[in-house]
């Protein structure tokens, strides 16, 4: 009798140890067959089965999945995101990861935009939500009211530089996130601003310009300079870019404009510098740091006029009046004859 006992017990104990071994595994063994360098994306609005979807080719067993999934009461606790996984991860390490929303951000270099269908499809690239959605919205009044911001002053908020973002950002969180970095790099320049008597906004529009007029960098004061001359003096801007510009975001499917000619100075938009004085109502493209640098930090200088000097290719000839502007003028366009 004592030996039944004693055989009964020690069967109960090996099964137990076997039933608390098979317990162990499911939670603490490796259950995931991951490839390396692929994300998992949990979309927002995701239940567990959209989840469990998604794992389904590479769990070696969804049950155990399941099950310890129901423990820890992931089912209520699914949380979007971009998770970066690993190979022969056990359940209570993937599931810890995804209940506690533990995903992987992501850089967005922010360079070289051209206009908010630019922006929008970009985001939208990078981002879970469509660029429609981030379009619709940066173009929505009613949206941007509570960011006291107008539609012409959304592509601004963006500065060209890396940022680390969550791949769920919502169209909300991704604007005032920008809101507050630009805020930032702003209140460092409020004595550059102060001196010039422009708005963040207005120097942005102005290095969209300047950038556009001149890709070399070393040539941008002078001619932020130049352009802040004929702002403070009254005189119309005449930049070429802007007008192309307007043509373009009137007509985004017209032809390319290779060179501007008089049908093109008399079109009849509020970014065509030809038309109207002052700046356009916003910038013609996202301007790189060094332009906005370079209007911030300006070239104190009397120039009014520039044009293509043909024996610098990619910089400009400079002139304080109309004479010798035309001497320039005129050297360039019996180059351009020659060419």
């Amino acid at each position: 009798m004592k030996k039944l006992i004693v055989a009964v017990f020690l069967l109960l104990l090996a099964a137990g140890a076997f039933f608390a071994y098979r317990a162990y595994q499911k939670v603490y063994g490796p259950n995931l067959t991951w490839p390396e360098g692929q994300y998992l994306f949990v979309k927002t609005g995701s239940t567990f089965q959209t989840v469990t979807d998604s794992l389904r080719p590479y769990l070696k067993n969804e049950a155990a999945f399941e099950w310890v999934a129901q423990k820890k009461n992931y089912p209520k606790q699914v949380k979007p995101g971009r998770y970066a996984l690993e190979d022969g991860m056990s359940n209570n390490a993937l599931l810890n990861k995804l209940r506690s929303g533990d995903q992987e951000p992501l850089n967005l270099v922010i360079f070289g935009l051209k206009n908010l269908a630019d922006l929008a499809g970009f985001l939208g690239e990078n981002l879970e939500y469509d660029s429609l959605e981030y379009f619709q919205a940066y173009t929505s009044e009613d949206f941007l009211r509570p960011y006291d911001l107008q539609e012409e002053e959304v592509l601004g908020q963006f500065l060209p530089n890396t940022y680390e973002f969550y791949w769920n950002a919502s169209p909300k969180y991704t604007l005032e996130r920008m809101q507050k970095e630009s805020g930032r790099y702003w209140q460092n320049r409020q004595k550059e601003l102060d001196q010039l008597e422009l708005t963040p906004h207005e120097v942005v529009t102005l290095a969209s310009i300047v950038e556009s007029e001149t890709v070399q960098p070393d040539e941008m004061p002078t001619v932020a300079g130049l352009y802040l001359n004929r702002l403070e003096r009254g005189i119309k801007l005449q930049s070429d870019p802007t007008v192309i510009y307007g043509i373009r975001k009137d007509k985004p499917n017209s032809p390319v404009i290779k060179r501007v000619l008089f049908k093109h100075l008399r079109y009849q938009s509020e970014y065509n510098t030809y038309l109207h004085a002052g700046l356009p109502p916003g910038p013609i493209k996202l301007p790189s740091l060094t332009a906005i640098e370079a209007v911030l930090n300006a070239e104190d200088h009397n120039f009014i006029f520039m044009v293509a000097d043909p024996k610098r290719p990619g910089y400009h000839s400079f002139a304080t009046n109309l004479r010798q502007h035309n001497i320039n003028r005129a050297k360039y366009i019996q180059w351009v004859r020659t060419q």
